[in-house]
């Protein structure tokens, strides 16, 4: 009886740290020295493909402080001196607000419609990201390779989505046709 009571808080313990955990992860990959063209300059905008997908269903378990938290250790990383630290912490939470206030749109639909929202949002945040790092750093900043790193984001997406869904805790697609929409916020299958 005690061993259940351990696997239970370890289970509970494990689908709250997850997402933390996923978002570390892709915050550190993207200083893989990769080198595979296009794709090791796509990389700072792989969390924000994690962000977008775990706040679909369990918006919760990426509390704000935690966002800001990635976000700053992401600029962190990635910036040089007289890089904008913050930029990426802003963008995060204002993914998450977005896809929190349109949820019944994203949960639930066909996975075109999540691609279209995540195109939509990511493209959002690359131009946020670049306008605020252009104004912090009073330069001309070259558009291309932000347009670059968007569109490897957007042809990534279809191959990472599907593995991410299925690491989230609650998934519309993990749950059977009947009891579909039947949980209630932050409630999660066994």
């Amino acid at each position: 009886m005690r061993s259940d009571g351990l696997l239970a808080a370890l289970d509970r313990l494990g689908r709250y740290a997850l997402p933390g955990s996923v978002l570390l992860f892709f915050v550190v990959l993207t200083l893989a020295p990769l080198r595979v063209p296009y794709l090791s300059e796509t990389l700072p905008l792989l969390p924000v493909l994690v962000v977008f997908q775990f706040s679909l269903v369990t918006p919760e378990r990426l509390p704000g402080p935690l966002l800001l938290a990635m976000g700053i250790l992401l600029d962190l990383l990635l910036g040089g001196p007289g890089a904008p630290v913050g930029v990426s912490a802003l963008g995060f939470v204002m993914i998450r607000a977005a896809v929190m206030a349109n949820r019944r749109y994203l949960v639930g639909v066909p996975f075109l419609f999540q691609w279209i929202g995540f195109c939509l949002l990511s493209g959002a945040y690359v131009l946020i990201v670049w306008m605020l790092t252009a104004l912090w750093t009073w330069t001309a900043l070259e558009p291309g390779p932000a347009m670059i790193q968007y569109a490897v984001l957007i042809v990534i997406y279809p191959l990472l989505a599907p593995l991410l869904a299925r690491v989230r805790a609650r998934d519309p697609l993990n749950v059977p046709e009947l009891s579909r929409g039947t949980a209630r916020p932050g409630e999660t299958t066994s």
